[in-house]
């Protein structure tokens, strides 16, 4: 659209990027050993070094532990997809889709070693 108003707002936009000086990054990386895109993990305040080896070890062998159907599922809700999209999505209810994450969080947490906790399941 032309004559539109810069938005600083928009992290998106050249001109918010470069009033703010904020930079945007990509979060995959294609690698060139297995010959696929994959996510980068960004690690928070409470992660260490560890943690995001582990996590990059770890999180691709349970997935690998997934039927397939689950697998898509587990993806979707870990890239922020919402209950309801992800449901219209594979054809099933909302409450299936929650069923699933719970089925999804006692299965990392028995991959760990862990015992789940009814209280760390998410919504």
């Amino acid at each position: 659209m032309l004559g539109r108003p810069l938005n600083c707002n928009d992290i998106s936009s050249t001109y918010c990027q470069r009033q703010k000086c904020v930079v945007m990054e990509r979060l995959d990386e294609y690698d060139h050993e297995t010959e696929c895109w994959k996510e980068i993990l960004i690690p928070d305040q409470t992660c260490t070094p560890a943690d995001l080896a582990a996590s990059r070890i770890d999180f691709p062998m349970w997935l690998a532990t997934l039927k397939p159907r689950d697998r898509r599922i587990a993806l979707k809700l870990g890239s922020g997809e919402t209950t309801s999209r992800v449901s219209r999505q594979h054809r099933i209810s909302p409450e299936r889709v929650s069923q699933i994450r719970r089925e999804l969080h006692t299965a990392w947490c028995q991959f760990q070693g862990e015992e789940p906790e009814a209280a760390a399941v998410p919504a």
